[in-house]
């Protein structure tokens, strides 16, 4: 019996999104592999119960977004559905220790090759977590409308592999590994936005504004993490 070519365009789509969601997870591994994955073979680093804990809860989201991505291309709507409300409790610690451990790298005064002082950098490091939560929470909150909830999903998760990337390009030289990380990333929205229009002969808004979001979080945390109200604030939260 012959396919119908809105069938074949929905397997299609499964099996790209599906891609998608490995190709995330994938980049996090390589990034993290040395220092946290396979930290006993490679770095040999002491890792604090804190440390652990953050790798194991954000590495618990590619997970899920892996997971539901199979779940749907396997045709498992409702154990889908169910699944969706572990993302919140992993979202709420995403956020969480996110925020703790931005904030103790800038009390350590951490700040990437070439970057701005710690404090200023914390700016980037918030407002990126600002950003992936609220793509998650349009995202859940849209759930009702699988091709904005899938979209804006994906756009989420794009925006939290700077660290992972920028730990790749570290291994070669220091030179703009964010402003590196930052290009890929934008490049991987610009491949779910190609498929979109090569597919459905348009690109969905989701991904246009998502992705608009997230080009204009760069020059605002750049902007932003140079203020002196920002400067003041983060003095008070980090108490140095």
């Amino acid at each position: 019996m012959a396919t119908s070519p809105a069938l074949t365009a929905r397997l299609r789509d499964r099996r790209f999104y599906l891609f998608i969601a490995v190709l995330t997870a994938a980049i996090v591994f390589a990034g993290f592999a040395r220092t946290f994955f396979l930290n006993g073979f490679f770095a040999k680093l002491h890792l604090p119960s804190l440390y652990i804990l953050h790798g194991i809860v954000f590495s618990s989201w590619l997970v899920l977004l892996v997971t539901q991505s199979a779940l749907v291309s396997a045709k498992q709507i409702r154990i889908h559905q169910k699944l969706g409300y572990a993302s919140i409790a992993i979202v709420v610690s995403m956020f969480s220790l996110g925020w703790i451990m931005s904030v103790q790298a800038a009390q350590r005064g951490f700040t990437p090759p070439g970057g701005p002082p710690p404090l200023s950098f914390l700016a980037f490091q918030i407002l990126g977590l600002v950003l992936f939560t609220a793509l998650v929470t349009a995202g859940f909150l849209l759930r009702n409308r699988p091709e904005t909830h899938k979209r804006l999903m994906i756009v989420a998760t794009v925006t939290i592999l700077t660290p992972a990337l920028a730990r790749i390009f570290l291994l070669f030289n220091t030179h703009l590994i964010i402003f590196k990380a930052l290009g890929v990333q934008l490049a991987v929205l610009l491949v779910c936005m190609a498929y979109d229009f090569f597919a459905r002969k348009r690109v969905h808004p989701a991904y246009i504004w998502g992705s608009l979001a997230f080009v204009a979080f760069v020059p605002l945390a750049i902007f932003a993490g140079g203020t002196r109200a920002w400067l003041a604030l983060a003095h008070w939260i980090t108490g140095v």
